[in-house]
């Protein structure tokens, strides 16, 4: 599986909010006809899969996983800085 926390970091989509009042984390996961599925244009499974195949969608969901779990530490970093 091709992902780390240093990959995640890289491909994720945050960006402030319109009122800058917080952060939004846009996540785009994509299941390919050949069974491969991708999270933020990052293979995550094999593509020789059927499209049913219960492991690449339990990789997509590790991947998921740490995605949320960074954008939960930036969020919680933005807001501990605003009430510093």
């Amino acid at each position: 599986m091709a992902a780390s926390l240093k990959t995640v970091r890289e491909k994720m989509d945050v960006e402030p909010t319109k009122d800058n009042k917080g952060l939004t984390y846009t996540l785009r996961v994509t299941a390919y006809d050949n069974g491969l599925i991708s999270v933020d244009g990052r293979p995550v499974s094999m593509g020789n899969m059927p499209i049913d195949s219960a492991l690449g969608w339990l990789q997509a969901s590790e991947v998921i996983g740490i995605a949320l779990t960074e954008f939960y530490r930036q969020v919680s970093k933005r807001k501990n800085v605003a009430t510093a």
